[in-house]
This record gives C-alpha cells, structure tokens and sequence, in this order.
C-alpha cells in the first residue's frame, strides 16, 4: 500500500469511481487574519483560493497588539496610535492588491486594536464568518509560547472552522488552488464524526481523494499475524465510517498507522503527499493553550500542509481521544 501512496491521483481511478455530488458546503464569509509576516503572506494564497473556490466574501483582518505601545510615552500615544493605524491600514489596502489577489472577490478590510486572539474571536458572529483562516509559526516551545499559541487559542476557541496555515507550507498562488489529497484522522469517537463529514464535503467540492487515517496506539503485538489482524478489523471499521453512496470522484482509501496520534498522523499525511489534514479539536478556555502542547498542535507544527480544526465541545472523559 505504502508504495502508491503518494502516487498521482489518475492512478487511483478504479473501478470504484463514481460521479462526484454538487458539494452542499457553503462558505459566504472568510476571514484571513494577517499580522503582515511571511508566514501570513504564505498562508494569503490558501485564503484567496479557498474564497474564490467558494465565492465567498473575503475579510481581511490586522489587529494591532497593545504590546507596541509599551514603550511610547503617555504624551505620545496618541500619536503613535494614529500612525499604527494608517500604517496598518496601507498594508491592508496593498496586500488587497497583491497580485490581483482580492480583484475578483467581494472583499473588506477590518482594523481592530487590543488582545490579537480575543480580537480575532470576536470578528466571527460579528461578521458572520464560515472560515477563520490563521497561519502559525511556533516550532520550538519559546516560539510557540510567543506565537504558536495565539493560533491554538483560536481555533479551540473560534465557532467556525479554523484553517491553520503552517510555516512550512508553502505554497505559490497556483498550488494552492490545489486540493487534490485530503486526510482525515479519526480515532472512531462522535467528536471524529463532524472532522469527516466536513471532509468528504471538501472531497467533494474539490473532486480530491479522501483519505481515512486511523493511529492505533498501544501496546505492540508480539507476531505479524497479530499484527496483520489488527490491521484488516481497523480497515474494516474505517470503511464503515464512509456512505456506501457517498459521491465523491474517488473512491476514499483507509490507512492504519501506529504510534503515538500526532506522529502517525503526520507521518500519513506526509506519505501520502496530503493537501489538506482535517481534525476534529476539543474545546478549551483561554489559559489552556499556554498549559502543554497537546495533539492537535503537534499535528499542525509538523504538518507540511494546512490543518482545517472542526472545533467540538469538550467530553467528560479527555482519556479516550487521539485529537485533542
């Protein structure tokens, strides 16, 4: 199986084919928060494709954090604030044009001051919005505390969809509009079901192969035979998981990977040369990304694609998720 994993998709036209659905996903609002870095003008791409795909309109948002007035003295903050915001406000007016970036879209710049999570957070009932769009950079824990945890607060927070756009993603303004492999992890709980169902709505809607990842994790079997048993019952309950009309161009495919949840899913999602990882994430308050790295960032951080969060309400029992 390894072998064809990342093989382009006309190999994988079988004779399960069937006629792709009219995807029913509808995506009106779209909001891409930038913080004018590289890591956000790479993540620009995944924002602009995803809004032209869906017709949406485009929100492009800045927040400018308090911390940069920290050391402007009182009799000049007035100043400074006024100077932030014109700034700000050019920048937003230039990455609009970028490229022809936002020519054929319907789109709208918000400006907003103060606490650049809670910030963000707020824009999405206010504007309606069906797609936060946020790229992170954290890599090593200092970065991630400075960096890294803003995204997280965001998308276990955000009611709709967040679209996590990695450092290490990168992709041109063309590849991007590229969706031809999605990956959805589950780990067969009720909180893996919306991740899938907003996954095969994407598969649809792109004509892109799915693909249903499962990590077994455990203790490890002691004989092949064991091993190769364990695999085909896992097998069977992933293709369980999929409508046996379920109208996607591509018959989806199953993978079973072992270890611990965020290796083996990244370690899939690279095999198969994935663009897009979607996961289903916990709930959590705002001191909680702060607290430790859970799954669900591990995931991100290492992920050479995008990683879509379909946030769920928290469980009574956190032991019993792959992806937290």
């Amino acid at each position: 199986m390894s072998s064809r994993k990342g093989a382009p998709l006309q190999a994988l036209q079988h004779r399960g084919k069937t006629r792709p659905a009219k995807s029913p996903l509808i995506l009106r609002n779209v909001l891409f928060a930038t913080d004018f870095s590289a890591a956000c003008d790479n993540a620009w791409w995944y924002a602009i494709a995803l809004a032209r795909h869906y017709h949406s309109k485009l929100f492009v948002a800045h927040v400018i954090s308090a911390a940069v007035y920290v050391s402007v003295p009182p009799e000049l903050l007035s100043e400074a604030r006024n100077r932030a915001r014109l700034e700000a406000g050019a920048q937003l007016a230039q990455l609009q044009r970028r490229q022809g970036g936002t020519t054929t879209l319907e789109s709208e710049a918000l400006l907003r001051e103060g606490d650049v999570a809670s910030s963000l957070l707020h824009l999405v009932p206010e504007y309606d919005i069906d797609l936060l769009v946020v790229a992170t950079r954290g890599h090593r824990r200092l970065k991630r505390l400075l960096l890294g945890s803003v995204a997280e607060k965001i998308f276990r927070q955000a009611p709709c969809p967040v679209l996590v756009v990695p450092g290490q993603a990168r992709r041109s303004s063309d590849q991007a509009h590229d969706i031809r492999r999605i990956m959805c992890p589950t780990d067969f709980s009720p909180e893996s079901s919306a991740a899938l169902a907003f996954a095969m709505q994407l598969a649809s809607g792109y004509e892109a192969q799915l693909v249903l990842v499962h990590v077994a994790v455990g203790p490890l079997l002691n004989s092949a035979e064991g091993l190769d048993r364990l695999t085909k019952s896992i097998e069977g309950r992933l293709r369980k998981l999929i409508p046996a009309r379920h109208g996607l161009a591509f018959e989806p495919r199953v993978e079973v990977a072992f270890g611990t949840p965020a290796e083996g899913i990244s370690r899939s999602a690279t095999e198969y040369q994935s663009d897009l990882v979607v996961v289903g994430v916990h709930s959590a308050g705002p001191t909680q990304a702060h607290q430790y790295e859970r799954t669900a960032y591990r995931v991100i951080r290492w992920s050479q694609c995008p990683v879509l969060t379909i946030r769920t309400p928290p469980t009574s029992d956190p032991g019993t998720e792959a992806i937290r």
